[in-house]
């Protein structure tokens, strides 16, 4: 048997493939003592239901939801869709990559382009030197570079996290022309940075997770814990300058019911919570149309991130 994707799973295949387990539920037959396993199935292209008739309690009681697990199945037609009749499905515990399961952003390479280009036209020498010290960190690099922005409403792909910080970033350096009194290098600078703990507010596996520390500080917290360890390391930095780009980071969220802990209190810091709100305003208006399931209706169905149905015309 072939190793398919999702998408490539037709009625009357054999399937063997990997995929992460979306949700799990034992259901009793209807006429005969027992249960059958109904489970939902994910990789990075797409859903599919399966159903395990033969050891269902045993495979019930040790799978959980968000394992990886490795399915043999036969692929049947029911109610006009394509449903698994399972053979076999037992945990995966062997290197995962995530990209099988959860899609990527486009542009990435041009992304990290992007962001070098921004660094290096930074000319306040302590934003430069903080910028380097800490996107030459290969392990935090790394993580930035294949971080989602968020776990469902926008950019919410590997890579996300890097192509949302340099649209905000790349809109920063734009808007900056048409508003002079504004500090250009400080608004760059803290578009880049207003993000970074999501580096630790997100893990990637089956599905884009919260982890611990996400629960229980947030991004904006860790975000600035991170930030101010590197701001120590850069020799006789500002303490003006250290508050601004702090305030940025915490006030980036804009208002008190968005856990922001403040509201932006200087022309830079507000100028960056409308370009963070507009990027992912924009993202979201763009995934709701283009991932309406009629492509020629005039609306999208109920867009929870943006509490509204999106006109498409």
């Amino acid at each position: 048997m072939a190793e398919l994707l999702v998408e490539q799973i037709r009625p009357g295949l054999n399937v063997r493939g990997v995929f992460a387990l979306k949700s799990k539920r034992l259901l009793p037959y209807r006429e005969v003592p027992g249960h059958f396993l109904a489970v939902t199935l994910v990789d990075r292209t797409g859903e599919v239901e399966g159903r395990l008739w033969e050891g269902a309690e045993e495979a019930g009681a040790r799978l959980k939801v968000g394992d990886i697990v490795a399915v043999e199945a036969q692929a049947v037609a029911y109610n006009g869709a394509v449903q698994l009749r399972i053979d076999s499905i037992v945990k995966e515990n062997g290197q995962i990559d995530p990209a099988r399961f959860i899609p990527s952003a486009e542009g990435l390479e041009e992304a990290r382009v992007k962001l070098q280009q921004l660094i290096d036209s930074l000319t306040n020498t302590y934003l430069k030197a903080l910028l380097s010290l800490l996107f030459s960190n290969p392990d935090f690099y790394q993580a930035f570079c294949l971080a989602p922005a968020a776990a469902q409403y926008h950019h919410a792909l590997l890579g996300g996290l890097l192509v949302h910080s340099v649209g905000v970033a790349a809109a920063a350096d734009s808007i900056a022309r048409d508003y002079p009194q504004a500090d250009r290098d400080l608004l760059v600078a803290g578009a880049l940075l207003h993000d970074i703990g999501k580096v630790y507010e997100y893990r990637c596996r089956g599905a884009i997770e919260q982890t611990d520390e996400g629960r229980l500080l947030g991004h904006i917290v860790s975000g600035a814990l991170l930030l101010d360890r590197y701001i120590a390391r850069v020799p006789d930095f500002p303490e003006d300058l250290r508050l601004k780009l702090l305030h940025m980071v915490i006030s980036h969220h804009g208002r008190y019911e968005w856990q922001s802990p403040k509201r932006p209190k200087f022309l830079e810091a507000a100028l960056l919570h409308q370009l963070d709100l507009l990027d992912a305003q924009a993202d979201m208006f763009s995934r709701a149309a283009a991932g309406r399931e009629d492509k020629d209706a005039p609306w999208t169905g109920w867009v929870k991130g943006l509490d509204r149905c999106v006109y498409c015309r």
